[in-house]
């Protein structure tokens, strides 16, 4: 009796490898492939939650110890915030597993999907039941996505609270790209967005090592794009700090810096030091008024005495969740598109094949 014969004889059975008809069968179809995975994503989770949480608490205990304010660097709890003490080191190291997160589920829980049933070649099998190849996939992406979604939420709200509560102490800006992206919704849509490129890819390749080395060279390309570009996705403003001077209130409250103003000494050209009535001084006026001390100090006290200043580019940070709101959007429809691209090679797809 052939295969088709067999699983049609008996619709509601439960062979060998674990299919049954209907919503139920694929919950437990679901669940039994992909249990090693999402027991370890449940581990990893608790652990990265569990250790953030406890940061936070640390990063509050010294904020208060602090006179709610920045920590002196001077003070025993501005040496616990130094760059290389345990607390601070053990924060990177969490925060960077967060932002890596998504490029994990894309791996270990999208690419599996198709794959696992093309080079198992159980796609006969799995859509000669009593439910569609659609159906079959939109529930399976369905199951596994409220997972990716539940899991990422509970990672990414202690991450946020990490990341604002380490704002508090430290000259920390939330517009920086690190910060950036463990804060707000990001952590949940690149990661359900990571996640639906590994089916698609999965889907178009038909091989798990290619697909997992696509989502890794894809990963990689687009989070480098984003951080490249993400400064600029709204005009900057513009102003104007005195060289060397405390920073402008622009400046506060996370604000984003895109260009500083880099002075430039020697050439016959824009020096990027302006004089009081905001003319730009070329750079060899800029070498006769304050030549270079080689880290005296004097050059900068030459500055602050003929009140210079270096023209700046920023984003404030009440535009933080604007640019939240275009990047969440733009990984949405990279995801959106991954999805349709998985429906239409799954319509496609010839079961005499396999």
């Amino acid at each position: 009796m052939s295969l088709v014969t067999d699983v049609s004889a008996h619709p509601n059975r439960r062979d060998d490898l674990g299919y049954a008809g209907g919503v139920r069968g694929l919950l437990w179809l679901t669940w039994r492939q992909h249990r090693w995975t999402l027991i370890g994503t449940l581990v990893l989770a608790a652990i990265l939650v569990g250790w953030m949480t406890y940061l936070s608490v640390e990063l509050t205990s010294l904020w208060h110890q602090c006179h709610e304010a920045f920590c002196p660097e001077d003070s025993p709890q501005g040496q616990r915030l130094a760059g290389s003490s345990p607390l601070v080191l053990a924060m990177a190291a969490l925060l960077r597993v967060v932002q890596w997160m998504p490029l994990l589920i894309g791996v270990f829980v999208g690419v599996p999907v198709l794959t696992r049933e093309h080079e198992q070649r159980t796609l006969l099998l799995a859509w000669s039941q009593d439910v569609s190849p659609q159906r079959w996939l939109w529930t399976r992406l369905a199951l596994l996505g409220l997972f990716v979604a539940a899991v990422t939420v509970a990672v990414g709200g202690v991450s946020d609270h990490l990341e604002r509560t380490r704002a508090l102490v430290g000259p920390v800006s939330l517009f920086e790209y690190e910060s950036f992206l463990n804060t707000a919704m990001l952590p949940v849509v690149i990661s359900l967005c990571w996640f639906a490129i590994g089916v698609a890819l999965g889907a178009v390749l038909r091989r798990t090592l290619p697909a997992v080395f696509g989502v890794i060279v894809g990963f990689v390309g687009l989070t480098y794009l984003v951080q490249w570009r993400y400064p600029t996705l709204m005009t900057p403003l513009s102003a104007h700090r005195p060289i060397g001077g405390p920073n402008l209130d622009v400046l506060r409250d996370n604000a984003l810096v895109v260009d500083g103003g880099m002075i430039d000494y020697g050439v016959d050209g824009p020096s990027g030091a302006y004089d009081a009535s905001g003319r730009e001084l070329t750079g060899v006026e800029l070498q006769r008024l304050c030549p270079p001390d080689n880290g005296s100090g004097r050059t900068l006290a030459c500055f602050t005495e003929h009140g210079l200043e270096q023209h700046l580019l920023y984003q404030p940070g009440s535009r933080i969740p604007d640019f939240h709101l275009i990047v969440a959007g733009g990984y949405l429809g990279l995801a959106v598109a991954a999805l349709l691209t998985v429906w239409w090679i799954v319509r496609r797809t010839d079961l005499s094949a396999g």
